[in-house]
């Protein structure tokens, strides 16, 4: 009786949902190298990122940011996360609590995908966990979403336009 109890639990695990990740990939000409120290360099984050409007800190392994933005539905927001995962050229990542990991925390991350020797893929996600995960809303995931993607057109756009130049 206790194993057929067990196996009834499993059937509803989806209800106790609190894991949720939202992702976007865009291909950019460019080189990993150049990508990197764009998406690096968060004091010039406000001359071509419409969403990240200021990052203060530096992306360094347990440093603290503060970072500044604006989704594409208008909601602002500031962030204090910590920056948790440095890959040279390949993946950053930060993540942030709200008042404690249980209850809700975003870890975002940003990923650099070599294709060719001048082409990658960008991917551009977070994850969500905590039990807050199950009072998202669809309308403030797709605000999410479409900010990740503006954020990725601004990043291409920057990059390929400064490769022209040179």
């Amino acid at each position: 009786m206790k194993f057929k109890y067990k196996q009834n639990l499993k059937n509803y695990a989806h209800i106790n949902q609190t894991l949720k990740e939202l992702t976007t990939e865009i291909q950019i000409n460019s080189n990993p190298e150049i990508l990197w120290k764009v998406i690096t360099d968060f004091k010039n984050y406000y001359q071509w990122n419409p969403i990240i409007q200021k990052i203060i800190g530096e992306p360094l392994i347990g440093n603290e940011l503060e970072i500044h933005l604006r989704t594409v539905g208008g909601k602002n927001r500031v962030y204090h996360p910590k920056v948790i995962k440095i890959t040279p050229n390949h993946e950053l990542r930060w993540k942030g609590t709200f008042f404690f990991s249980q209850l809700f925390s975003g870890e975002r991350i940003f990923l650099i995908e070599k294709l060719s020797e001048n082409n990658v893929n960008f991917v551009n996600k977070e994850i969500f966990s905590g039990i807050g995960v199950r009072f998202t809303t669809q309308k403030m995931e797709d605000d999410i979403l479409a900010s990740f993607k503006k954020m990725n057109d601004a990043l291409k756009k920057n990059i390929e336009q400064s490769l022209k130049k040179i």
